[in-house]
């Protein structure tokens, strides 16, 4: 490629950061922020808007507040199929995210959460593989070595979106979307999914237990995990990221720089790893640093294990499962006891001043 072009590219890439409230100090090596919540509306506006025109197409799943008896509310998964319908509403759901949404790498199990009472829809949640480089995973919350880390990371996934729907999220819906993963319907589809599926790493057809979950804060630690029963913080992430450059329309710049022998090394678990390595790259083939990608939005990392021996099995130390006891009746009555009924009055007002749709 030619070094006019390239030049070119380097510079779209420098305005495109610029329209999204992030500058590049050349000179320093230095991504210099002023308001990342902002930075993150813009790109998920730009992510996940597009959704908001199926509003009509899906008026029947979702609820208004007069729809919604908050001391009745019972959820129920119901997995997300390719089919248009589902897709519809699945991108109607996460026009609501206040961070770019993405489709989730590898292995992908999503749920819609409807409420019994009434059918309508409550939240939704995602799984997808989790990256294979994590240091507050692997160091500080599992304590894996790299070799231990290669047999047993196929046995965790990470929910990479999970949250509740207006009206639903005004009255602390998204709590009850995080206790569904615990439902042992969550492990049992991943067993039926996953069972016969050989690792691409070891090529081995690995246990399909799902004995770990994990995801991060959108915005350093999250409310809806905060005392919430099994969910655990951990620490927070470095705060390197990828998403103000592949989500401000920057990373069909950089696939023209890096050539198709290295884009196409996609494996299982590397994901956001890969994004990187191929950013990473691409920076480095148009003269800038990679240095851009260390933006100090530091996340909260958090855990939901499944398992009473988890941490044993990850190591390796057992190749036996002891289920945690988690029932769904428990779990929503739980969430009623603790989160609802001793604020019931507010969240019934709440859900009283939130808008008909």
């Amino acid at each position: 490629m030619e070094e006019k072009h390239k030049l070119a590219l380097k510079r779209k890439i420098l305005k495109n950061l610029k329209n999204y409230g992030v500058i590049w100090n050349e000179k320093k090596h230095q991504v210099i922020v002023e308001d990342f919540r902002e930075v993150q509306r813009k790109l998920a506006q730009r992510t996940n808007s597009k959704g908001q025109e199926y509003r009509n197409k899906v008026q029947k799943y979702l609820a208004q507040p007069s729809d919604i008896d908050i001391s009745k509310i019972n959820p129920y998964l119901v997995t997300v199929e390719s089919r248009e319908e589902h897709q519809r509403l699945w991108a109607y759901a996460t026009s609501y995210w206040s961070v770019p949404v993405t489709v989730g790498y590898g292995r992908r199990i999503r749920y819609f959460v409807f409420d019994r009472h009434n059918d309508k829809l409550i939240g939704i949640v995602g799984l997808c593989d989790p990256v294979i480089g994590l240091g507050v995973r692997d160091d500080e919350s599992i304590g894996w070595t790299k070799d231990q880390k290669i047999q047993r990371l196929y046995n965790c996934m990470t929910a990479y979106i999970l949250g509740a729907i207006p009206p639903y999220n005004k009255i602390l819906g998204s709590k009850l979307v995080a206790l569904t993963l615990m439902f042992p319907q969550v492990r049992k589809d991943f067993y039926q999914k996953y069972k016969n599926s050989p690792s691409v790493i070891t090529g081995e057809n690995k246990k399909a237990y799902l004995i770990y979950i994990d995801t991060l804060g959108a915005f350093g630690k999250s409310a809806i995990y905060n005392r919430l029963t099994n969910w655990e913080f951990i620490n927070y992430t470095k705060g390197q990221s990828h998403l103000h450059i592949t989500a401000n329309g920057s990373w069909e710049l950089i696939r023209q720089v890096v050539p198709n022998d290295v884009f196409d090394t996609y494996g299982f678990g590397e994901g956001p790893n890969w994004k990187m390595r191929i950013l990473k790259r691409g920076l480095h083939e148009l003269g800038l640093s990679e240095d851009m990608l260390s933006i100090g939005w530091q996340r909260g990392y958090y855990r939901c294990t499944l398992a009473e021996n988890w941490q044993e099995y990850l190591l390796g130390d057992t190749n036996r499962v002891s289920w945690k006891s988690f029932n769904q009746r428990d779990l929503v009555s739980y969430w009623h006891e603790r989160w609802v009924t001793p604020r019931l009055d507010i969240l019934q007002t709440n859900l009283e001043l939130e808008p008909e749709r």
